[in-house]
C-alpha cells in the first residue's frame, strides 16, 4: 500500500470524499445535512492522512488559526452558555469541534492536492451533475428554489458557484467533455438556486478567469447563465425583488447595536439567536414573520464580532491578509492555482452577506488548503497516530450524531402526531446517542407544548413532557425564547398560571417585539381569575395585535377580553 500508485489513489479517494461531503444527508434525520457532511469530511481527512503528503499549510497560517481558536474558546468561556457555545448549537452546530474540522479540511486539501492533477476537477464535475439533476427536477416539479441536497437553496448555489469557477478554465482550455458537462451543470444549479449572491459572484469570477483568455466562451457562458436564471420563475422573481436586501441591511444595523453592548469578546459562539431578539425592530419582525427567529447575522464579519468581539475580528483580519499574500504568491508561481483562489474568494464574498453552513464551508476549506499549500518536499514523515486517533474519534462521534439525528426527528414527529408514549423513548434514545447536544430539549419542547395546548388526542400527557424537556434545554441555554414560551404553555395547561406568567415575563424581556409570549401571557393572566389579571391580559393582547394585527388567534383573544 506504500507504492506510488496506491498513494495516488488514496489522494484521489480523499478528494472524492471531501468534494462529495456537501451532497450527503442522513435519511429521516432532523438536520441530517450537517452531521452527514461533517462525517464524510472527517472520513476524507482520515484517508488523506493515510497518503504521503504532497503539500503542507504555511506555518504562519497555522499559528494564526491556533490563535483564532484560542480567542474563540476564551469568548465562549466568558459568555453565559459556555458548554453550548463550545459544543455548538442547532441548526449549524458551529462550535469548537466543527471549526477544528473546517481547519482539518483545509489541511487535507493541502496534503493531497496536486496542482496539475485533473482529479479535483472531475470530482467537482460529478458533484455538479448530481446537483444539476436535483435542481432541474425540483424546478420541473414546481418546487421553486431548489436546496434538496444541501437543505438550503443558497448553500446549493454556493457549492455550484465554487465548482463552476474551478471548472471554467480547464473546461474552456481543454474542452474535456467531463469538465464541460460539469461546468454547464454547475451554472444550471447556480441559476436554479435563486441566490442573487451566487449569480453575481459567479459572473464576476468568470470574468476574472476568462476575460483575457477566452472572451467569446465567457460571453456565451454569462448569457446562458442569465437566460437560465430568467427562465426559472422563482429566480426571476428574486432578481427583481428588493425586500430581502432591505431586511438584510436592517438586520446588520440591529446586529451592530448588539455588538456595541459586547465589543471586546462578543457573546461567544452560537449565542446570536438568544441575544438578537432583544434588538429586533418591528419592521424586521414583520419581514421574518412573528414565529421565525434569526440564528445568524447573515454576515461573516458580524458573525465573528458576535462570537468573539473585536479580539476575534482582529485575529481574523491578520489571517485574511496572510491568506491573500500566500494566494498571490501561489498564483505567481503557478497560474493554474488561480481558479482555486477565485472560488475561495467567491465563497468569502457569499458569506459576507449570507450565513455559514457545514457543506459549503467544508468544500471552501478544502479548496483554500489546496490554494495556499506549500510543497511538502523531502520533509521527514511525522507520526500519524495522534491525528489519526482524533479523526477516528470524530468518525465515531459523528456516526453517533447521525443516528441521534434520526431519533430526534422521530421523537419530534411523535410529539407532533400526539404519540406521547413514543416521545420519551425516542428522545431518550436521541440523548443517549448525542449526550452533548444542548438543543435536544429546545427542539422537543415547542412541539410537545403545541400538542399539549391543542386539545387533540395525546394532549394530556404532553404538558408534563414539554416541561421536562424545556427545563433540560433551558439548563444549557437559559435565554432560548421558544423554549421559555413552551415551558410557560406547559405550565398553563397544568393550571400553574402564576408560574407561567413569571416565565413569560422573562420571554417578553428577551424578545419584546415577538407576539407569542404576549399571547401566552394573556392566556395565563386570564387563568389567574382576578380583575387585575384580566386587565393585564387585555394589555398583552393589544401588544400582540400591534405586532401581528391579522393573526386569527390574537383577534379571537381580543374579542374574548374586550
Amino acid at each position: 500500500m506504500n507504492g506510488p500508485v496506491s498513494a495516488s489513489w488514496r489522494r484521489r479517494l480523499a478528494l472524492g470524499l471531501l468534494v462529495a461531503a456537501p451532497l450527503v444527508s442522513v435519511p429521516g434525520g432532523f438536520s441530517g445535512h450537517v452531521p452527514a457532511a461533517l462525517l464524510l469530511t472527517t472520513l476524507g481527512c482520515l484517508v488523506a492522512l493515510s497518503a504521503p503528503a504532497v503539500g503542507v499549510l504555511p506555518r504562519p497560517l497555522v499559528v494564526v488559526g491556533v490563535a483564532w481558536l484560542a480567542v474563540l474558546v476564551v469568548a465562549a468561556l466568558a459568555g453565559e452558555t459556555p458548554v453550548a457555545s463550545l459544543v455548538g448549537r442547532w441548526p449549524r452546530y458551529e462550535g469548537a469541534p466543527v471549526l477544528v474540522l473546517y481547519a482539518a479540511a483545509a489541511w487535507a486539501g493541502a496534503r493531497v492536492f496536486v496542482v496539475r492533477e485533473p482529479w479535483l476537477a472531475r470530482a467537482l464535475a460529478a458533484a455538479s451533475a448530481v446537483l444539476a439533476v436535483a435542481s432541474v427536477v425540483a424546478v420541473a416539479g414546481g418546487e421553486g428554489r431548489s436546496g434538496a441536497l444541501l437543505g438550503n437553496a443558497s448553500d446549493q448555489g454556493a457549492v455550484a458557484m465554487m465548482a463552476a469557477l474551478v471548472l471554467a478554465r480547464p473546461a474552456v482550455r481543454d474542452r474535456s467533455p467531463v469538465e464541460v458537462v460539469g461546468l454547464v451543470a454547475a451554472l444550471t444549479t447556480v441559476a436554479a438556486s435563486g441566490s442573487r449572491t451566487a449569480l453575481a459572484l459567479t459572473a464576476v469570477g468568470l470574468v476574472v478567469l476568462l476575460a483575457r483568455v477566452a472572451v467569446l466562451p465567457l460571453v456565451i457562458l454569462l448569457a446562458a447563465m442569465v437566460a437560465a436564471a430568467l427562465a426559472v420563475p422563482s429566480t426571476r422573481d428574486r432578481l427583481v425583488g428588493a425586500e430581502t436586501g432591505r431586511a438584510r441591511l436592517d438586520q446588520w444595523r440591529l446586529t451592530l447595536d448588539l455588538v456595541a453592548d459586547h465589543p471586546w469578546l462578543g457573546l461567544g459562539p452560537s449565542r446570536y439567536g438568544d441575544a438578537f431578539p432583544a434588538h429586533e425592530s418591528a419592521g424586521f419582525v414583520r419581514f421574518t414573520g412573528p414565529s421565525v427567529l434569526a440564528d445568524s447575522p447573515h454576515s461573516l464579519a458580524l458573525q465573528v464580532l458576535v462570537a468573539g468581539g473585536a479580539a476575534l475580528l482582529a485575529v481574523s483580519a491578520v489571517g485574511v491578509v496572510l491568506v491573500a499574500r500566500r494566494c498571490a504568491a501561489a498564483v505567481r508561481a503557478d497560474a493554474t492555482t488561480l481558479p482555486l483562489v477565485v472560488a475561495v474568494a467567491a465563497y468569502l464574498g457569499s458569506v459576507a452577506v449570507n450565513f455559514t453552513t457545514a457543506g459549503p464551508t467544508c468544500l471552501a476549506a478544502v479548496l483554500l488548503g489546496a490554494a495556499v499549500a506549500l510543497p511538502a518536499g523531502d520533509r521527514p514523515p511525522r507520526s500519524v497516530l495522534a491525528p489519526g486517533s482524533l479523526l477516528l474519534v470524530g468518525v465515531v462521534v459523528l456516526a453517533a450524531a447521525c443516528v441521534g439525528d434520526v431519533r430526534t426527528a422521530q421523537g419530534i414527529d411523535a410529539a407532533v402526531d400526539g404519540d406521547v408514549g413514543a416521545v420519551s423513548d425516542r428522545l431518550d434514545a436521541a440523548h443517549r446517542w448525542r449526550p452533548w447536544d444542548a438543543d435536544l430539549g429546545t427542539l422537543a419542547a415547542p412541539a410537545l407544548a403545541q400538542r399539549a395546548s391543542s386539545g387533540l388526542p395525546g394532549a394530556d400527557g404532553a404538558a408534563g413532557l414539554a416541561e421536562e424537556w424545556a427545563e433540560q434545554g433551558l439548563a444549557r441555554s437559559p435565554d432560548d425564547y421558544r423554549t421559555l414560551v413552551a415551558l410557560a404553555v406547559a405550565r398553563s395547561v397544568e393550571g400553574r398560571y402564576a408560574e407561567a406568567v413569571t416565565v413569560l415575563d422573562r420571554a417578553v424581556r428577551l424578545a419584546p417585539r415577538r407576539p407569542d409570549a404576549y399571547v401566552q401571557r394573556a392566556i395565563a393572566r386570564v387563568g389567574l381569575g382576578t380583575p387585575e389579571g384580566r386587565r393585564a391580559a387585555l394589555a398583552d393582547a393589544r401588544a400582540a395585535a400591534a405586532i401581528t394585527p391579522r393573526s386569527p388567534v390574537v383577534r379571537r383573544l381580543l374579542r374574548v377580553l374586550g
